[in-house]
C-alpha cells in the first residue's frame, strides 16, 4: 500500500493519489485505531464516513495538482498558461475579422460610404471601413468581414456581389483584387503553446532569432526569420555591413516595422525590399526595412481515395483539402516556416486526421504539371503557399 509520504509534492514531481489509495489508507488507519475486527464495509457508518472523506480528500489533491501544473507551460491551461507567456512578452491572440480591400467600379462622383456592403457568392459579407468618391471609374477601399473568425478569409476575386445597390446608386461592380486574410478564432491553448515554443530566445534578446521570435509573438499571423551581416563589407546576400534583414510573412508593414524597431539593437541598420516609417519616443522618424518571402505555390493531388462511408463526413473531400492547406499555410498551428522544406510523407498524417479515411495516393508539385513523391525544397527567402484551387481530392 502506498504511504502518505509518497503523495503530493515529491522529488519526482506532484503525485495525486487515487480514490482507492486514499480509501485504503483510511481503512488501514481505522483498523489501527478500532481494531482488526472493525466493520468498515460500505453499509457500516464508519465505512460510509471513510468513503466520504476519501472522496473529499481526492478532490483536494486534484486541486493541488492543478495548482502545481499551472506553473509549467506543458500543463498549464487558460489564464495560468497566458500568464506564463507574459513572462517572455507573449499575449493571447484574440479573435479577429479578416481584412482586405474592395475594388468598386461605377459612375464617377459616386460616394462610397463607410459601411457599404459586398459579399461572396456563398453569402459571406464584407463592409467598407473607409469612404471615398469613385474617380476614373473605380475606387479601392479598405474593408473587413462582418463576421469574426477564419470564415471571413477568402481568395482574391471572390467578393463580387453588391449587397446594398439601392442605398448607393451608381455602383456597377465590385471585387477584391487580393485575398482577405487575418481572420481567426480566439487562440486555443494548443496554439498558444506552439507559438510559445517558436520563441527561441527570451524577452530582451537582440539577435536575429530573438527579433524573429518577437515578431511572431506580437504581430498576429506572422512567420519570420532573420539574417545578419556582422562584417565590414557587403556579404553575398547583399546585406550591407553591420545590418540585419528580417524576412516576414503576414502582418502589416507598419506593425512589422514597429516590432523590429522595438527589438533591434541601437545603431544597427535594417535591410530589405519593404519598409515602413516608425516614430521613436524622441519624435524622430526612422525608416525600417525588411523583406517579404517569395510565395512558392504548392500543388497537391489526392487520388484513389478509399473511405468508410459510415463515418466519412459528407464534406470529407473538402475537409481533406482544408487540413492540407492548414498544414502548409498554418491556418491551425504553425504551418511550414519560411525556408521550410515541403516534406512529401507528412501529408499522409494530415489526411488521416479526417475520420473515415482508409487509403489513398498522393503526389505534390511546385508547378501544377509535374507531380511526384519527392519533397520540395524551399529557399530561406521563400515560403510554401497553397489554396483551394491548388489542392485536388478525388
Amino acid at each position: 500500500m502506498a504511504t502518505e509520504t509518497e503523495w503530493g509534492l515529491t522529488d519526482r514531481g506532484f503525485r495525486r493519489p487515487t480514490y482507492t489509495e486514499l480509501l485504503d489508507a483510511y481503512e488501514y488507519k481505522g483498523r489501527e485505531l478500532f481494531g482488526g475486527k472493525a466493520n468498515l464495509t460500505v453499509r457500516s457508518p464508519l465505512g460510509l464516513f471513510m468513503r466520504i472523506f476519501a472522496w473529499m480528500t481526492h478532490l483536494l489533491f486534484s486541486l493541488l495538482e492543478a495548482v502545481y501544473n499551472s506553473r509549467f507551460i506543458d500543463t498549464a491551461v487558460g489564464t495560468s498558461l497566458y500568464r506564463l507567456g507574459k513572462a517572455i512578452g507573449m499575449s493571447l491572440l484574440t479573435a479577429r475579422k479578416a481584412t482586405g480591400e474592395l475594388l468598386i467600379t461605377g459612375t464617377n462622383g459616386t460616394l462610397i460610404p463607410v459601411g457599404w456592403l459586398a459579399a461572396t457568392g456563398s453569402g459571406t459579407q464584407y463592409v467598407t471601413t473607409a469612404s471615398w468618391v469613385i474617380m476614373d471609374g473605380s475606387v479601392t477601399l479598405a474593408a473587413e468581414a462582418t463576421i469574426i473568425g477564419p470564415l471571413g478569409n477568402t481568395d482574391a476575386g471572390t467578393v463580387t456581389v453588391i449587397v446594398n445597390p439601392v442605398a448607393v446608386s451608381g455602383v456597377t461592380a465590385v471585387t477584391n483584387p487580393r485575398a482577405f486574410g487575418g481572420g481567426r478564432a480566439r487562440e486555443t491553448d494548443a496554439e498558444f503553446r506552439a507559438r510559445y515554443y517558436l520563441s527561441v530566445d527570451k524577452a530582451g534578446g537582440v539577435n536575429v532569432d530573438a527579433i524573429a521570435a518577437a515578431i511572431m509573438q506580437n504581430v498576429q499571423n506572422t512567420k519570420a526569420i532573420g539574417f545578419e551581416n556582422d562584417t565590414d563589407t557587403t556579404n553575398s546576400d547583399g546585406l550591407p555591413p553591420h545590418s540585419i534583414e528580417m524576412v516576414v510573412d503576414g502582418g502589416s508593414n507598419e506593425a512589422v516595422a514597429a516590432q523590429i524597431f522595438e527589438s533591434k539593437a541601437g545603431g544597427i541598420q535594417t535591410f530589405g525590399s519593404s519598409s515602413a516609417v516608425v516614430t521613436g519616443a524622441n519624435g524622430q522618424d526612422y525608416t525600417i526595412y525588411f523583406s517579404r518571402p517569395e510565395a512558392v505555390l504548392i500543388y497537391v493531388s489526392v487520388t484513389n481515395l478509399l473511405t468508410n462511408p459510415l463515418i466519412f463526413p459528407p464534406d470529407g473531400n473538402a475537409q481533406i483539402q482544408q487540413v492540407i492547406i492548414a498544414y502548409i499555410t498554418g491556418e491551425d498551428v504553425g504551418g511550414i516556416p519560411i525556408g521550410g522544406t515541403v516534406y512529401y510523407p507528412r501529408f499522409a498524417e494530415e489526411i488521416y486526421k479526417v475520420p473515415g479515411v482508409i487509403d489513398f495516393k498522393w503526389a505534390i508539385s511546385s508547378d501544377g504539371i509535374n507531380y511526384s513523391t519527392a519533397s520540395i525544397p524551399i529557399s530561406n527567402r521563400q515560403i510554401a503557399a497553397t489554396n483551394t484551387d491548388s489542392v485536388s481530392v478525388t
